[in-house]
């Protein structure tokens, strides 16, 4: 037959899986995902990146010593950020303390209405005539 026939057909099985409302087995999917058995104990999924990072900090830690023209080029950016922290805390502190410069700025004036349209009567020659 024609397209028609294989579109409805696709419509139909994408309206069953948009709708269809059925229980996740978490513990099948974590299976599945990791590998294990479900009742084998918590995996922690970030415990190799804490051991990445700290390896990481360590190097840099060790490097620091040996290269201070690095190090300069990092500390321009964490001295930009610190900058940025003492302006955001100095103007925290303002607003909650209510210490604002004076405006000379004049409130608003209320506007006026905009004057809602009228319906123009109906001419005689167009009204249905009711017997």
């Amino acid at each position: 037959m024609g397209r028609g026939r294989q579109k409805a057909k696709q419509q139909k099985i994408a309206r069953k899986l948009k709708y269809l409302t059925t229980d996740t087995d978490y513990d099948e999917l974590a299976k599945e995902l990791s590998g294990q058995e479900p009742g084998t104990g918590s995996v922690d999924p970030f415990a190799d990146l804490e051991d990445q990072y700290a390896d990481a900090a360590a190097d840099v830690s060790a490097t620091a010593d040996a290269a201070p023209a690095a190090d300069d080029a990092a500390a321009s950016g964490q001295d930009d950020l610190d900058e940025y922290a003492k302006w955001a805390a100095e103007a925290a502190a303002k607003a909650t303390s209510g210490e604002f410069p004076k405006t000379s700025a004049k409130p608003a004036a209320p506007h006026k209405p905009i004057p809602m349209p009228k319906p123009r009567p109906i001419p005689s020659a167009l009204k249905p005539k009711n017997a």
